[in-house]
């Protein structure tokens, strides 16, 4: 055993012990995406954006604190692409409500004529994403900025606009449609 493995075998065990124990638990969501920008599939023009998006937030009690998570998301750009990625995300209370949420992350497209090519994302968020108290699952409601840059031959440089709507939100019409048939 080498002096540093000596060293810090006990130290970390030490600290994991004199921790202090931690209520946050983890907040999750899913959500559609929509919307629009520029930078289409090969003539920098106009797009539509439709897409699906889901992460778990961790390290947050209450409204006030920052969180930390991973994100997945699928999505195409005007029906031509199917890309799908993920990544890390990173809440910052702005107020107790109505957080910032930056996300930084990679994703794989598929384009006609291009195959399937990586790229990377960046997404800030801002809306409605208060911490539920009551339940591992929080409603999500807000504007986003995205910017999608391609490391392939296709060139894919996109800057979106949309919101985000989460999908129980979405589903709500449906519910109350199919309760009041029922009775």
């Amino acid at each position: 055993m080498t002096l540093a493995a000596k060293i810090l075998a006990p130290l970390c065990l030490a600290v994991t012990l004199a921790a202090p124990a931690v209520g946050a638990a983890p907040q999750a969501n899913v959500g559609l995406t929509i919307g629009g920008g520029t930078g289409a599939l090969g003539s920098g023009g106009g797009l539509f954006h439709l897409g699906a998006r889901g992460d778990v937030l961790f390290l947050r009690e209450r409204g006030r604190d920052m969180a930390i998570g991973p994100y997945v998301d699928v999505a195409t750009a005007s029906f031509e692409t199917f890309e799908a990625g993920g990544g890390v995300s990173w809440l910052l209370p702005v107020r107790d409500d109505l957080p910032l949420v930056l996300s930084f992350g990679g994703f794989e497209r598929r384009a006609p004529g291009f195959g399937w090519e990586p790229g990377a994302a960046s997404t800030l968020f801002f809306g409605s994403r208060s911490y539920n108290f009551h339940s591992w699952y929080e409603l999500v409601v807000g504007a986003f900025v995205q910017g999608r840059y391609g490391l392939g031959d296709a060139k894919q440089r996109e800057i979106i606009f949309g919101l985000q709507i989460d999908l129980a939100l979405v589903a709500y019409p449906f519910v109350f449609a199919y309760e009041a048939i029922r009775r």
